[in-house]
């Protein structure tokens, strides 16, 4: 993958030298982002990726409305944090039913609107599926929901380790049986699982086996599922 090209000894973005761009916004530092080459990214993967495999957009990486709304007509789905990334993912144009809330620490009201707006919802604790089953009686709305679960290996040479005992994110192998009872009871529509090893990793061998090992725990743990498994959700992201 090339990175931008130089010209006369300076950066083009866009097609544009960095001076003039910096002369037309007329003050520094700014951002500059060019939609060609996030075009030629997402290309690349869909080439390179099995055609089963939907390609979907982390906010977290840049949640500028701009690049939301470029990057909502390239993937298949949008991956928010946050009921302010939520509203930027719809204003966008984004197609809710392929739109992720995941995050730790979602407040009452955030599941509320995540709800209201028939987005998926990854959960990572039994008081989430709790909210989520008042939360759905009172909107008369059954919630979408995967469950996150924290993987029981790690992603070998991580700088980022998101697996291989209690993290913050998501809910340890040993409780989602119990987890999935709760969903069940609660009335709530489970659509999958969230599994994410780690990050800060370039190596292929080592993403390669993560992914092989979380299809295989995901197949584990589908024997306790209420519903079928509909999708796998392996972000975000590769690196």
């Amino acid at each position: 993958m090339h990175q931008f090209a130089v010209r006369d000894g300076q950066l083009v973005v866009g097609g544009e030298l960095l001076a003039t761009l910096a002369a037309r916004v007329g003050q520094t530092p700014f951002y500059a982002l060019d939609r060609a080459l996030l075009r030629e990214r997402v290309a690349l993967l869909r080439r390179t990726l099995p055609p089963s495999i939907k390609l979907h957009y982390a906010m977290k990486a840049n949640p500028m409305p701009a690049v939301v709304g470029l990057m909502a007509g390239l993937v298949d789905g949008i991956d928010v944090a946050s009921a302010g990334e939520l509203k930027v993912a719809l204003d966008a144009g984004a197609n809710p039913a392929e739109i992720s809330f995941a995050g730790p620490g979602k407040r009452e009201g955030e599941l509320r609107q995540a709800v209201a707006a028939r987005v998926l919802v990854n959960v990572e604790s039994l008081r989430e599926v709790t909210l989520l089953a008042g939360i759905s009686r009172e909107l008369g709305l059954p919630a979408r929901v995967a469950v996150r679960v924290n993987p029981d290996f790690e992603l070998k040479g991580s700088g980022m380790k998101m697996g291989g005992g209690p993290k913050q994110f998501g809910v340890d192998v040993e409780v989602v049986p119990e987890l999935l009872a709760r969903v069940q009871a609660g009335g709530l529509q489970f659509e999958g699982f969230h599994l994410f090893a780690g990050s800060q990793n370039l190596r292929a061998e080592s993403i390669c086996e993560a992914q092989l090992k979380s299809y295989e725990l995901a197949l584990r743990l589908a024997q306790a599922c209420p519903q079928p498994v509909r999708f796998l959700n392996l972000g975000g992201g590769f690196g």
